[in-house]
């Protein structure tokens, strides 16, 4: 699971933009984790902010079929910079890989 973990998108998800987004992480806390599940441990990425003035307002993400990939952690880094909290399993990690699949079906 580790290559979902450090890849941008699954090759089924091309083509890929031009640019990427990289939201800065200097004022916040972002990064995997895992979650214990009846299937062994879940992949998961998270965000907060690094300020903890109280328990921010959070929330779960479902990931697509790509899985968790860079423009969902992205999107996260920039809810984390709001002032949210975020978590998004990877729900599908028992099937796999995502990146290892070159086609939607």
């Amino acid at each position: 699971m580790a290559t979902t973990q450090q890849s941008g998108f699954a090759p089924a998800a091309s083509p890929l933009a031009s640019t990427i987004v990289q939201t800065p992480d200097d004022a916040i806390v972002a990064g995997f984790t895992s979650i214990p599940s009846q299937g062994g441990k879940m992949p998961a990425y998270h965000s907060r902010p690094k300020q903890n003035d109280g328990p921010p307002p959070g929330g779960i993400v479902v990931e697509e079929i790509f899985g968790v990939h860079e423009n969902i952690r992205d999107i996260f880094r920039r809810l984390a910079l709001g002032g949210d909290l975020a978590i998004a399993p990877e729900i599908y990690f028992p099937g796999g890989d995502p990146n290892d699949f070159s086609d939607i079906p």
